[in-house]
């Protein structure tokens, strides 16, 4: 479970702690042990966490998932839950997004719409971080599940503390989960228009 943490205006990041782990692969993310065990340790039982793409097996206390058919409490667009059914603060966010922009085309697929341009595009996975990374609390947690470690940045105001590695054998890509501290609050929840016009959406 997280530790418990005040609320500063900013705090330190400590080192980053790197491991590497082997599991066997699974759609379902956080089925797949080493990442369980991560989540179970900061994440704990849920409460006041936040999950935009949670699919059957979250452990965040706020779930969404766009297709109609995962256990989650809510069904919308990913930004749009983040920007109006949550409200701040919160411990922290989940963000186990689809890993490509193949799977991304795929997602829009199962849910009978066709996926934009900008969907297949970095702004998929930067409009629905920026409309969440302001409710973290400072001292809170963003966890990051892909095929790399870009994950929320310094730019959102979290600093990376912890990164796993799970490799998964023969030709499959390694899983990466990166955990990141918020230490300084940034202002990204902006509206849509207003974001465009800066460019930060893209």
């Amino acid at each position: 479970m997280s530790p418990n943490i005040s609320l500063p205006s900013s705090v330190t990041a400590p080192e980053i702690i790197i491991r590497k782990a082997w599991a066997m692969p699974s759609a379902w993310t956080f089925t797949i042990k080493p990442i369980r065990e991560i989540l179970n340790r900061y994440v704990g039982d849920g409460a006041g966490w936040v999950d935009p793409f949670a699919g059957d097996n979250s452990p965040a206390e706020f779930t969404n998932d766009q297709h109609p058919d995962r256990k989650a409490r809510y069904h919308m667009d990913a930004e749009q839950f983040c920007r109006t059914a949550i409200m701040a603060p919160v411990k922290g966010v989940i963000f186990d997004p689809p890993y490509s922009y193949r799977q991304v085309s795929e997602h829009y697929k199962k849910i009978g719409q066709k996926a934009r341009s900008i969907d297949t595009s970095s702004n998929f996975y930067n409009r629905v971080m920026n409309a969440v990374c302001d409710k973290v609390e400072i001292g809170g947690y963003a966890i990051s599940c892909g095929w790399n470690t870009n994950a929320f940045g310094k730019n959102r105001g979290f600093e990376q503390v912890e990164i796993l590695l799970v490799s998964h054998g023969q030709h499959h890509n390694d899983t990466l989960v990166t955990v990141e501290q918020k230490t300084v609050q940034v202002i990204k929840t902006a509206p849509v228009n207003e974001a465009v016009a800066a460019g930060e959406w893209f």
